[in-house]
């Protein structure tokens, strides 16, 4: 359980807007299918976990992945039904990690060959990337397929 609500803290702390727009040629699509899931996931955990997060965690100020630790520092106590959720969220979030690291790896030779002068950032990357579009590797345009869930 500490490990499910470790990788729970470190994914609600990475920067996915400034990973995603840095790889996704197709940003907005990439960005929509990555903020859906995760919004899905955080209904879910509000929804199963909400009773043990007000008993647990109710005078913990959210924001940095403090609530997680709250409920890791509790994870003795919580119910079965949130304890679920959070393996089942937490797998989520390992898939949805794990194919953006496949992305970061599969487009980074695009990145450089077609975008090297283009300041990352407010995803200039992922314009550049889609301007260049037919010239993208077919690693690259598959990564982003499988990021987005298609």
């Amino acid at each position: 359980m500490k490990r499910i609500i470790r990788l729970l803290a470190k994914v609600a702390l990475l920067p996915l807007g400034v990973t995603i727009s840095s790889i996704a040629y197709a940003q907005t699509d990439t960005m929509n299918a990555i903020l859906e899931r995760l919004t899905a996931d955080i209904q879910k955990l509000e929804t199963s976990c909400g009773e043990d997060i007000k008993k647990y965690c109710s005078t913990v100020t959210p924001g940095d992945g403090r609530i997680l630790h709250c409920m890791q520092a509790h994870e003795d106590k919580i119910s079965p039904r949130c304890e679920y959720d959070l393996n089942e969220v937490a797998l989520h979030a390992q898939t949805t990690t794990d194919h953006l690291r496949e992305a970061v790896n599969a487009c980074r030779g695009d990145i450089d060959k077609f975008c090297a002068k283009t300041q990352p950032g407010q995803g200039r990357i992922a314009a550049c990337l889609a301007a260049n579009r037919t010239s993208v590797s077919q690693n690259c345009v598959e990564a982003i397929q499988k990021l987005q869930g298609k």
